[in-house]
């Protein structure tokens, strides 16, 4: 029998993919700043949303994991 896969896994997954490249870019800006900087670049936006997206993405991939059909027998 096959396994289904919620799809809030595969959000899940995306969101802390998204996540964990918004973040290491806007790490990186802040080590390497533009000649003319973006108003209001000084709140580094996206090391929060990167880091937010990496937070809720982790949380989704391991709330909505695939289990097999054994660990759902013990629950």
């Amino acid at each position: 029998m096959r396994e289904s896969f919620s799809i809030w896994w595969f959000a899940g997954v995306l969101m802390l993919a998204y996540g964990v490249v918004i973040l290491s870019t806007g790490l990186w800006e802040v080590g390497h700043p533009l000649p003319q900087p973006p108003v209001l670049s000084n709140l580094h936006a996206p090391i929060w949303w990167g880091g937010l997206l990496t937070v809720v993405g982790l949380g989704y991939t391991i709330g909505f994991r695939p289990r097999h059909v054994a660990d759902k027998r013990r629950k």
